[in-house]
């Protein structure tokens, strides 16, 4: 294992130096060409997506193995109150057809997890596009595709890890199978899958190579299975990195890194500012009580004439 990682250190600047020039060679750019339509109440919000499809989108393209992007991207906003809006879950901000080269977007339900915010609803379901086009078309399982697609999106987050460590610790999906199905449960089963799948998406990356989602959707592409695929692209068994994701890595990479983060410290301040609050209170709740023991009652005093 450290032999493979190794290679892939050495490796990697090569990699992308091939990649760069490949783009150059076949005319392929690092962000993509969009055609929008959206109605004339959406038309601010489409002048921003048309802005943020300028920027770069080089790390999507490096997670997907992708040299840079070729066709044309059709980007359709819909608007609530519309029949597909009605049809579609109210948790749903977006989705893409790879086989169209579409997405369609939700501007309405954008403050949803794991997309908060506009930039990140188009980068993710970009990065759908891109999974489809690197497995070539084939079945790609939904915890690889849905969890590059929200790394590629956003950045690992206090939010991520609190649903990561909720998942994870407490009951939950214990292998990507059972991932995979957790994506047709609730709402709050769904938010949870999209956790566990960026966090071993991540896990992936760090263990066996930044370029593993790459591998593995090439070995896919080839027509092998998700086992095979992982395997050709980590060197290790499937199940095996599940067992040390689901069984070791929730405390070092949520529990720890949350303790020790600006969040937990300030977490701990206000707890402990509301305890000193309360127990002012309790105090001065303690005195009233003592000094309305000590009045006399008027009532139980005679009158002196």
């Amino acid at each position: 294992m450290k032999v493979f990682r190794d290679v892939t250190a050495i490796t990697k600047p090569l990699f992308f130096a091939l990649i760069i020039a490949s783009a150059h060679l076949v005319g392929a750019a690092p962000s993509p060409k969009v055609e929008i339509y959206a109605p004339e109440e959406l038309a601010q919000t489409a002048n921003r997506v048309r802005e943020l499809a300028e920027e770069d989108f080089s790390e999507i393209l490096n997670l997907t193995g992708r040299i840079g992007f070729s066709r044309e991207i059709r980007v359709v906003l819909i608007p609530e109150g519309t029949p597909l809006a009605g049809e579609t879950p109210s948790w749903v901000a977006g989705y893409a057809r790879g086989d169209r080269s579409t997405v369609v977007l939700f501007p309405a339900r954008v403050p949803s997890y794991p997309d908060r915010n506009l930039r990140a609803l188009l980068r993710h379901e970009i990065a759908h596009l891109l999974v489809w086009e690197a497995a070539g078309g084939r079945s790609v399982p939904r915890w690889l595709d849905e969890g590059i697609a929200t790394v590629a999106a956003r950045e690992w987050g206090l939010e991520d890890r609190a649903r990561y460590g909720a998942a994870v610790i407490g009951p939950g999906p214990r292998s990507t199978r059972q991932l995979d199905r957790s994506f047709a449960g609730s709402a709050v089963e769904v938010r949870r899958a999209y956790a566990l799948s960026a966090g071993f998406v991540r896990f992936c990356q760090v263990e066996y190579g930044s370029l593993t989602s790459a591998r593995i959707l090439d070995g896919l592409a080839e027509g092998l299975n998700i086992e095979k695929a992982f395997r050709q692209a980590a060197g290790t068994d499937l199940r095996r990195a599940e067992k040390i994701f689901f069984r070791d890595q929730a405390l070092w990479n949520t529990w720890l890194p949350f303790l020790t983060s600006t969040g937990a410290l300030w977490m701990a301040v206000t707890l402990l500012a509301l305890l000193a609050i309360l127990r002012r209170l309790a105090k001065n709740r303690a005195m009233r009580k003592q000094w309305d023991s000590e009045e006399v009652d008027p009532s139980s005093t005679s009158d002196v004439n």
